[in-house]
């Protein structure tokens, strides 16, 4: 990872599940630094994310962040409330900001209350121990992970106008994994000179190609929050024009990044063996590519059958069918990897299963769906479904 100017990390261990891990992560901005974020559109929602909705409401500085792993303080009523007003007001106080300028966040178990005082008594020794030190984002990425198996992380350095630009991104994610923001926490750190409201366009329209397009087991969780901040420090000249060609620059660099993270949280999905993924091509809209990409991709029935790498391409056609689109079943053609299943509504004549069953045995799999109605496209990334999936679940709590 690299070193960004301005920014500086700690972490620490405050036992609210994990005893023998860091479950805490802070990071100090330096002053005019900007955050855009996207927030899960759940309906049930952590007193955190409301709040971080304000804060961004405001005008988007920041100069905290403070993520715990463990509890995810949803549905706790006025102690829930007060106990991201503890942490945020504590925050702000020892990094001198103001309390619209701190951000926290919570993942973890929903509806148990979140001793705050954990959190709060870390903190003094936290911002003692805050460093630049490149190697702390490992740490960073390890402290806010839950049932994820291995951090997940990237940079990114390249140049825009002469000057060299850096990204640091983490994320975590691996259980009630599914779009509508996207089920997750990710965090990309930058320094490029940019306008805030550009900033929050440009990642918001990222978003619905990256995070958005994920799914492991179809359920959008209470706390999910993306966020991009930058210290504004680079030397480019500052971008404040959507049609600023130095932009696309900056684009293309973001959405490798984003991408990247997306996906490594579904090859990370729980109990996950393989990474899917569905192309769904020429449909007649892009609200009718999505909607039948996902229908496959939340099947059960099509996510154990690529864990059991059985060819069962029926189910495939079962989920395009479910998703209720108008389309001409007669000018449907599939493709497991770059075995024919299916042409013009009908089994290939040269489908071979043995093959195809062959290629099952991959740990990437892709499933391409021409609908031939229309000329737009939409990628999502899935997982199979595994008996480890179960078994994470039922003793999740224990």
């Amino acid at each position: 990872m690299l070193e960004i100017e301005g920014i500086k990390i700690a972490t620490a261990n405050s036992s609210i599940k994990y005893k023998n891990r860091d479950d805490l992560l802070l990071v100090r901005l330096p002053e005019n630094s900007i955050a855009a974020a996207v927030f899960t559109q759940s309906d049930i929602v952590g007193d955190c994310i409301i709040t971080a909705r304000n804060n961004l409401l405001e005008n988007g500085n920041i100069r905290g962040l403070i993520v715990n792993a463990g509890n995810a303080n949803v549905f706790n009523g006025d102690a829930g409330k007060k106990a991201v007003a503890n942490i945020n007001s504590k925050v702000a106080d020892l990094l001198n900001a103001t309390k619209e300028e701190i951000y926290s966040f919570s993942t973890g178990v929903i509806g148990e209350i979140l001793n705050d005082k954990l959190i709060t008594d870390k903190l003094p020794q936290m911002v003692e121990n805050l460093s630049q030190n490149e190697n702390l984002w490992n740490k960073a990425a390890k402290a806010i992970l839950t049932t994820d198996l291995r951090e997940k992380k990237i940079s990114k350095k390249f140049q825009i106008s002469g000057q060299e630009i850096k990204i640091n991104a983490i994320a975590k994610g691996s259980g009630m994994i599914a779009p509508n923001m996207a089920t997750m926490l990710s965090y990309i750190f930058t320094d490029i000179n940019i306008d805030q409201k550009i900033l929050q366009q440009i990642f918001t329209e990222i978003n619905e190609i990256s995070f958005n397009s994920i799914t492991v087991d179809s359920d959008s969780s209470t706390s999910d929050a993306a966020m991009i901040i930058s210290t504004k420090k680079a030397n480019n000249p500052k971008i404040t024009d959507i049609n600023d060609p130095n932009l696309e620059i900056f684009k293309k660099n973001l959405t490798q990044i984003m991408i990247y993270l997306a996906k490594e949280i579904v090859f990370d999905g729980e109990g996950a063996e393989k990474l899917i993924t569905i192309n769904v091509k020429n449909a007649k809209s892009p609200d009718s590519a999505k909607k039948i990409a996902f229908s496959i991709a939340n099947s059960p029935l099509v996510k154990t059958a690529i864990a059991g790498e059985d060819p069962n391409w029926g189910r495939i056609l079962m989920a395009i069918g479910k998703a209720k689109e108008k389309i001409d079943p007669t000018k449907i053609s599939i493709k497991i990897g770059n075995n024919k299943i299916v042409t013009n509504g009908a089994k290939d004549d040269n489908y071979n299963e043995g093959k195809t069953h062959n290629y099952l045995k991959n740990k990437e799999i892709s499933i391409e769906i021409d609908l031939n109605h229309g000329k737009f496209s939409r990628i999502i990334w899935s997982c199979d479904f595994t008996e480890t999936y179960i078994k994470i679940n039922k003793d999740y709590r224990s």
